[in-house]
């Protein structure tokens, strides 16, 4: 998964950047982040959205600040990492905020909020609790 700061347009593809799409939480361990004890109301949001992500991707992103897990045989002998599901994301959540902005987030932001006190910006945890 590619670093993008939060607050700046969201970029897919080839497509123009929308000044109204704004990215949040596209962390990186080489990216100090903002951190904050998350509240209990703003988690459980968070998690009902992520639950259900759109734009799924072929296979998943691990988490960057989560120690590298270890590798496993499957089944069929094929070597895997050995990975908690919470710390793998494969989508994006899509928060609709004031002002005709939208805020796009990859589904591990939970894991991100959660393990790591990631703060993700006001904006955003005020679109995600107004959503409800």
């Amino acid at each position: 998964m590619a670093y993008y700061p939060d607050l700046t347009p969201f970029v897919y593809g080839g497509a123009e950047p929308d000044p109204a799409i704004l990215n949040i939480g596209w962390l990186c361990s080489d990216h100090a982040i903002a951190t904050a004890v998350p509240d209990a109301a703003f988690v459980a949001a968070l998690a009902k959205i992520a639950a259900d992500p759109i734009n799924l991707y072929r296979g998943s992103h691990l988490c960057d600040f989560c120690p590298h897990p270890p590798t496993i045989l499957s089944p069929g002998g094929i070597p895997m990492l050995d990975s908690p599901r919470e710390t793998r994301g494969n989508g994006e959540i899509w928060v609709e905020g004031q002002g005709g902005l939208t805020y796009v987030a990859p589904a591990l932001i939970h894991h991100y909020v959660v393990a790591h006190h990631y703060a993700p910006p006001q904006a955003f945890i005020d679109a995600l609790m107004a959503a409800r």
